[in-house]
């Protein structure tokens, strides 16, 4: 909304996505040029970003305790590359599949790209994350929590739900966990 948006815009746009009247690349596409028509900078975008988003309890424990036992741990999300940078920069991920953006040396955003992988494509994402590292696609484990998971999440040896968002994706998962993410660990 600070950037020239509303909750109704980004519902109608989500909404559009979802009938195929646009891409998911055109759905980030018509959300950065918003943000260019504002003239957000890095700093601005960095502010909302950490005004409002936090690693959900237990996050970095988790994924240290899980790096430290040997997983391989990878993002793939549709959020941006600056959220990780920001709330996570010493992160243990070897592979990290998210929207990116540019800025120039200004802080105004220079240049921008969607993810292939978020929504149905967060199963390919997996598929070749299995494949680079040698991995069987039943050894793998996906956490997510909404419905652009589902794919990935019928995809994955166990799929996890952490705080689902939607039922659908309590259903699909093959353990939910609440409150903290290092309940995963007594799940691997």
């Amino acid at each position: 909304a600070r950037f020239g948006g509303d909750e109704t815009l980004n519902v109608s746009r989500f909404q559009a996505y979802l009938r195929q009247e646009i891409t998911y690349a055109e759905w980030v596409d018509l959300d950065v040029r918003q943000w260019v028509a504002a003239a957000a900078t890095r700093a601005q975008i960095s502010e909302v970003i950490c005004a409002h988003l936090r690693l959900v309890p237990g996050a970095r424990e988790a994924v240290d305790t899980l790096r430290a036992r040997g997983y391989r741990l990878a993002v793939i999300s549709g959020t941006l590359d600056l959220t990780l940078e920001l709330l996570f920069p010493e992160h243990p991920f070897e592979e990290v599949f998210t929207n990116r953006i540019w800025f120039d040396d200004g802080g105004l955003i220079a240049g921008w790209e969607a993810t292939p992988y978020d929504m149905e494509g967060k199963a390919h994402a997996l598929a070749a994350i299995a494949e680079r590292m040698g991995v069987p696609l039943a050894a793998t484990v996906f956490v997510g929590d909404n419905v652009n998971d589902l794919q990935v999440m019928a995809l994955a040896g166990l799929a996890i739900a952490f705080e689902p968002k939607h039922p659908s994706v309590t259903a699909a998962a093959h353990r939910v966990v609440t409150g903290d993410l290092r309940g995963l660990l007594s799940l691997l």
